[in-house]
């Protein structure tokens, strides 16, 4: 995949996306939860070097640090608006810094630096994972933790999404929700060298709101069973949570 892709390629609907990510700060998310669970019995009484690649505005870091206060919290994201937002969230954590650069970057600068990296919801959203992945293994030494969308067949699916109502549907299709075939993701991931790979379905517990029609974003549907399925638009949200240990 190319390495110049730009999830946001100017400030179009800055203060959109920027508004969206501060309710994962206002309240905790459950998935955001999920990742505490795992997370933290790892980190509450060691010091480690921890990645946050693609960070957004920060929010897992802000939680996270208080965890493991003697860990190290480094935050990288592409866009300039993002990390203004998350070094001003952060402003007051000690163990927490942010800088703009790309993931596509990081093995020219870091070769087995991360004790722990963490690409939160950011696979599905670039046009394919290859390149991402192969760059997160050559800079951690001993867990990686992501989320994604999923799928337990062998097929991989590229979704390309056009909100007309976002300025920056001026410019063509502007973004992706793809959905990856989970059995061949696993095997790239022991063929790159992983040691361990546990993946967790991400049920919601919780009813979300059907947002208006022309936005995209997640709410829930309850089944007869009792289960929610998490749908944004036409897609449902086949949300995995992935423990890699190196």
């Amino acid at each position: 995949m190319s390495h110049n892709y730009k999830y946001f390629p100017n400030e179009h609907d800055k203060d959109f996306y920027i508004n969206s990510m501060k309710k994962y700060v206002d309240t905790k998310q459950k998935i955001d939860l999920k990742l505490e669970e795992l997370l933290n019995p790892i980190i509450k009484n060691e010091s480690f070097q921890i990645l946050d690649a693609c960070c957004g505005i920060g929010h897992l870091d802000y939680f996270f640090s208080s965890l493991s206060p003697s860990s190290t919290f480094f935050g990288i994201d592409q866009t300039q608006f993002l990390i203004d937002e998350a070094k001003k969230l952060c402003m007051d954590k000690n163990n927490v810094s942010f800088e703009v650069d790309d993931i596509y970057n990081l093995p020219k600068k870091y070769s087995k630096f991360f004790d722990i990296t963490i690409n939160w919801k950011t696979i599905s959203w670039l046009p394919y994972y290859d390149e991402c992945i192969k760059s997160l293994f050559t800079v951690t030494k001993k867990h990686i933790f992501l989320s994604s969308l999923f799928y337990d067949g062998d097929i991989d699916f590229e979704i390309k999404v056009r909100e007309y109502k976002k300025e920056k549907a001026k410019e063509g299709f502007n973004q992706f929700y793809n959905v990856y075939s989970y059995p061949r993701f696993e095997k790239f991931l022991y063929d790159l060298g992983a040691k361990s790979v546990k993946s967790f379905n991400f049920d919601i517990d919780i009813d979300l709101p059907k947002p208006p029609i022309d936005d995209m974003g997640t709410y829930t549907l309850k089944l007869d069973d009792g289960k929610r399925i998490q749908i944004s638009g036409p897609i449902m949200m086949l949300w995995k949570i992935v423990q890699i240990d190196l």
